[in-house]
């Protein structure tokens, strides 16, 4: 083609030559596209891409050179060790040799020390959880109300019960064992006890691990978290008002109120000498309680966004707090 000249004159010149790029292939994934890598070294049967989904999965295709008709072949795909939505929940065994992770289409269990995934069990849409004591069982509440509970063995699931009406934002086990709580939207917490019963499947078999519902506690707000004392003497439940109220666990007297947050209360923990009590709140901010007379020792502007999550190192007043800006903080 011939080129133009600033005053409109045809210019005789050869153009520079350029790039014409032609579409080779399609190759199509199951879910949206992450990122890509051309592998730099060249196989016989062509040119291998490796992909990562927005599901977290890692897919290895194989694109013919010569061939641009032929399909492309997929031929690796690692899927199992991760899951394919976000992680709602984590929980570490008392052991410290395994912890379990939950999220919207499953529950896994990982080796602690070499991060290997060892069980995938198929669950509800997980909001929290807990290992149960003896760490051969996982307890999960999720998001439809039900109650989940898990052989890590058998990567079976025993039980599954609705619990509450809403959404299960919290449980923690009562600390000699033998019990959980639960706090959900439907503004209810809610007392079980385990107990051992027989399968109605195998009867000749041994009995099987069993939760039921012993006590009800309402409350005036959805509840978001809710945390034993260490004696177990006391249950703290943080409220969708910001407040945190403590009550007695024998009677479900009230015994104090805390205010302070001006957003909801998303986490808290208590001592292990049951002295104090911090917080971790949509507000950004960590505050620190008495447990005595419920005054605030110190508060603590933590994260440049909500604090998701706060926990004491047992046997210390340390603690660690996690938040949505991407950061874990030690105190």
């Amino acid at each position: 083609q011939k080129l133009e000249t600033k005053e409109g004159e045809e210019d005789s010149r050869t153009p520079d030559p350029t790039l014409e790029f032609v579409r080779h292939t399609t190759l199509r994934v199951t879910a949206r596209l992450r990122s890509f890598a051309f592998s730099p070294v060249r196989t016989k049967g062509g040119v291998q891409i490796a992909l990562v989904l927005n599901n977290n999965m890692l897919e290895v295709h194989t694109v013919a050179a010569e061939t641009p008709t032929s399909e492309p072949n997929r031929v690796a795909t690692i899927s199992l060790p991760g899951h394919r939505s976000d992680v709602r929940a984590v929980g570490l065994s008392s052991d410290d040799q395994l912890f379990f992770s939950g999220s919207s289409e499953s529950v896994k269990v990982w080796n602690a020390k070499t991060l290997v995934c060892i069980r995938t069990i198929e669950s509800g849409y997980v909001l929290c959880g807990v290992f149960v004591p003896g760490n051969h069982h996982v307890l999960v509440g999720t998001k439809e109300g039900n109650l989940e509970l898990f052989d890590i063995a058998a990567a079976t699931i025993l039980e599954r019960t609705q619990a509450h009406s809403g959404a299960i934002w919290s449980v923690a086990m009562r600390p000699d064992g033998r019990g959980f709580v639960t706090g959900s939207a439907d503004k209810e917490v809610r007392f079980w006890d385990f107990e051992l019963v027989e399968d109605p499947s195998n009867p000749n078999a041994t009995k099987r691990l069993s939760f039921i519902h012993t006590q009800t506690l309402q409350m005036s707000e959805d509840v978001l978290c809710v945390r034993y004392s260490p004696k177990g003497d006391l249950v703290a439940v943080a409220l969708l008002d910001s407040t945190v109220k403590i009550f007695f666990t024998d009677t479900l007297k009230f015994f104090l109120s805390l205010y302070g947050h001006k957003l909801p209360v998303l986490s808290m923990d208590i001592s292990s000498d049951a002295t104090l009590l911090v917080t971790a709140s949509a507000d950004k901010n960590v505050k620190i309680w008495g447990l005595d007379f419920g005054d605030c020792h110190k508060s603590l502007f933590a994260h440049q966004d909500s604090v998701t999550g706060v926990q004491f190192v047992p046997g210390t007043h340390y603690f660690f707090t996690t938040g949505k800006d991407h950061v874990v903080k030690y105190w």
